[in-house]
């Protein structure tokens, strides 16, 4: 009996004790670990920095450490395997987005098959533009030209690998096969040849038409909404400019987890996610960078995210790009 009674004060004393150990390895997040978001680009590149301030603003409103690490490679799947190979416990964050769904369904990653979703944050949009002495004044003109003259207007692209590539592939399915899709060696080569005539048209990223803005013709923008930036902000949408089809938009950025994370780590990302994305300072950076804010959560984000995977699948398969599930 006295050993029995030993036995329970023991017990009593080791109690408190033992449920305090078992809140802290319940507890979500621990406050002695810090979070990693993998960004598969390169420090410095554009996906890079808007993660990097991201960061910065989970920082702020969570009071946890957020870490970036950069492992390019495979256009991002380099990057999201590494995510991949880790653990499921959510203090591992992939930078996703468009890259991923491109990487996907090209069969270099299991990319999203293997993820789950945590929150959507924005685009950075891709806007087609001519010449400034263009006799064009509307996607509707360039498109109605390469219909009467099917394979003499050519449309570039800063390579067909990737996303204006992809782009521009969708539009000419959506028109007829009208244009002579054209590839260059990135926006360096395709700004110098819409700029000297030797192309009709260009995609380029919102930056690089505002960088050209004295020598290019904004006609359309390929995100669902308007740009945010005043030198841009009466280029039409695809949706305004008359044209029922959606093509890559521009790159899409976004926060995933491995599959198999905890919902509660997931659902508590989610939540300091929403927090950063409405700080003051995520919105003065996303409008000084004219990005186009598009804030969805989890399940809503998840659904999302098929709408890209359908529109990217037909054009992938159509360039012979399409490897996904081999």
């Amino acid at each position: 009996m006295k050993k029995i009674i030993a036995i329970a004060a023991i017990l009593l004393v080791l109690a408190p004790a033992l449920f305090a150990q078992a809140a802290q390895e319940t507890q979500f997040p621990d406050p002695e670990k810090s979070f990693t978001i993998v960004v598969g680009f390169s420090a410095g590149g554009g996906t890079d920095l808007i993660f990097r301030e991201f960061a910065e603003c989970l920082k702020e409103v969570s009071g946890a450490d957020f870490i970036i690490t950069n492992i390019p490679g495979g256009s991002s799947a380099t990057g999201t395997n590494e995510l991949l190979n880790g653990e499921a416990d959510g203090y591992t964050l992939l930078g996703s987005g468009t890259h991923t769904v491109s990487a996907t369904l090209q069969g270099t990653t299991a990319g999203f098959t293997e993820l789950d979703y945590v929150a959507a944050l924005n685009w950075d949009p891709f806007v087609i533009c001519v010449q400034k002495d263009s006799p064009y004044n509307s996607f509707e003109e360039l498109v109605a030209a390469a219909k009467a003259n099917p394979g003499k207007i050519v449309l570039g692209n800063a390579g067909q690998t990737g996303a204006t590539g992809v782009a521009s592939i969708g539009i000419n399915l959506n028109c007829d096969k009208s244009f002579n899709v054209t590839a260059f060696n990135g926006g360096a080569e395709l700004i110098p040849a819409v700029l000297g005539g030797h192309c009709d048209a260009g995609i380029f990223s919102q930056s690089e038409c505002i960088n050209n803005i004295d020598g290019l013709k904004p006609l359309v923008i390929l995100t669902p909404a308007r740009s945010i930036l005043a030198q841009l902000a009466d280029v039409p949408t695809l949706k305004e400019a008359g044209f029922d089809f959606t093509v890559p938009g521009g790159s899409f950025r976004s926060l995933s987890v491995k599959k198999g994370t905890p919902q509660k780590a997931i659902d508590w990302l989610a939540d300091m996610s929403e927090k950063a994305f409405n700080t003051e300072r995520f919105q003065t950076y996303m409008k000084t960078k004219g990005l186009i804010p598009y804030f969805l959560k989890t399940k809503d984000y998840a659904e999302y995210d098929q709408t890209l995977i359908d529109s990217y699948t037909p054009i992938l398969k159509e360039a012979g790009l399409y490897k996904f599930g081999n």
